[in-house]
């Protein structure tokens, strides 16, 4: 016999009565199941599933492990950056400082380089200001100066012969040392 559809209005009259009959029927063929199978059997099927808490992610440990470096960096990174700020405004701070007392210092100092200070300070030691100026030319000395002890006359650096011929062409030295480093 063809099977034959029902309407959808048909299914409204079933009520909580029908479901449990339903529900009541699925428990027997359950117990009947269980009560079939030996305790052996029964005593393996538990022995294979698995005891304790839940299982550890394995998979995810990797994950886990690169998104805890990557917090760990990020909070190094942030206390290095508020470290590094916080030194940046004391030396600011300090530099400032030292900038005022640069200028004081500055000040003190053009105050007694003064030339009024120098006159008062010269006629407290019982100096007087000169009726007339007199200038005194000056003559030149030449400065010789003796040989360090133990060596016989005046050192010289070893010289190279391409930088004795260059100097001597281009009229640095006089003749007379262009002849003594020539060799």
């Amino acid at each position: 016999m063809p099977a034959t559809r029902r309407p959808p209005d048909q299914y409204l009259d079933l009520d909580d009565a029908t479901f449990d009959v339903f529900a009541i029927a699925a428990a027997d063929a359950a117990e009947a199941d269980a009560d079939d199978v030996p305790v052996e059997e029964e005593r393996n099927l538990r022995s294979r599933r698995r005891r304790g808490g839940p299982r550890t992610p394995f998979p995810l440990l990797p994950i886990i492990a690169v998104c805890a470096g990557v917090g760990i960096a990020y909070v190094a990174q942030t206390a290095h950056l508020t470290q590094a700020t916080y030194q940046a405004t004391t030396l600011a701070a300090q530099q400032s400082e030292l900038q005022r007392e640069n200028t004081r210092l500055g000040e003190q100092l053009d105050q007694l380089r003064s030339t009024a200070r120098i006159d008062a300070a010269a006629q407290q030691l019982g100096m007087k200001a000169p009726v007339r100026w007199a200038y005194v030319p000056a003559s030149s000395v030449r400065v010789t100066v003796p040989p360090a002890p133990g060596t016989t006359g005046p050192l010289q650096a070893p010289r190279d012969a391409v930088q004795t011929l260059v100097a001597a062409l281009m009229g640095q030295f006089g003749t007379t040392e262009a002849e003594a480093a020539s060799p």
